[in-house]
C-alpha cells in the first residue's frame, strides 16, 4: 500500500494506493492542480523506502513526449518492448508457469528494478515475463531471473 501527504499552505489531505504508479499519476494530477499555489508537498510513503517529496510535476519519473508528460508504462517504447519480450520470452510466468490459459495476468517484469536501475529500463535482456501474483511479491526488493 502507498500513503501519499498532500500539503499546501492551508490544509494537509491523506489518500492511499494500491499502486506505486497509481501514487505517481495521483501527485501529478494534484501538483498540476495546485501549481499557482505559493507552498505545495506531496510525500510518497513506500513499503520499505525512504520518503520521497515532491514539489513539481518536473520532479515525477515520467517522460515527456511532444510537451506531454506520459507514464513510462504507456510509453510507445516501453509497449514495444513489452510486445517483443512476449514474443521473446512466452505467454506464460517464468516463477510459477500460469498462464492467461489458467486465468493468470502476466506482467513484463524489470529483472533489475527500473527504480535502481533506470538504464536497464529499455534493456530487453532486463525483463521476463511473471504473472500478476509473483511480479507483485517480487516487487523491486528481489532481483532474481527466473526464465
Amino acid at each position: 500500500m502507498f500513503e501519499v501527504t498532500y500539503k499546501l499552505s492551508s490544509c494537509i489531505n491523506r489518500k492511499k494506493y494500491k499502486t506505486e504508479n497509481g501514487a505517481l499519476r495521483a501527485i501529478w494530477r494534484w501538483l498540476i492542480k495546485n501549481e499557482h499555489e505559493s507552498y505545495k508537498l506531496a510525500l510518497l510513503y513506500a513499503p520499505h523506502e525512504d520518503v520521497r517529496d515532491y514539489q513539481t510535476a518536473e520532479e515525477l519519473p515520467f517522460e515527456k513526449v511532444e510537451d506531454k508528460v506520459v507514464d513510462f508504462y504507456a510509453s510507445n517504447d516501453w509497449l514495444k518492448l513489452r510486445y517483443l519480450a512476449f514474443e521473446k520470452f512466452g505467454n506464460q510466468c517464468s516463477c510459477c508457469g500460469n498462464s492467461p490459459v489458467n486465468g493468470a495476468v502476466l506482467h513484463v517484469d524489470h529483472i533489475k528494478p527500473r527504480s535502481q536501475f533506470p538504464e536497464l529500463a529499455f534493456d530487453i535482456n532486463n525483463l521476463q515475463v511473471l504473472c500478476g501474483f509473483c511480479n507483485l511479491g517480487k516487487s523491486n526488493k528481489f532481483d532474481t531471473q527466473w526464465r
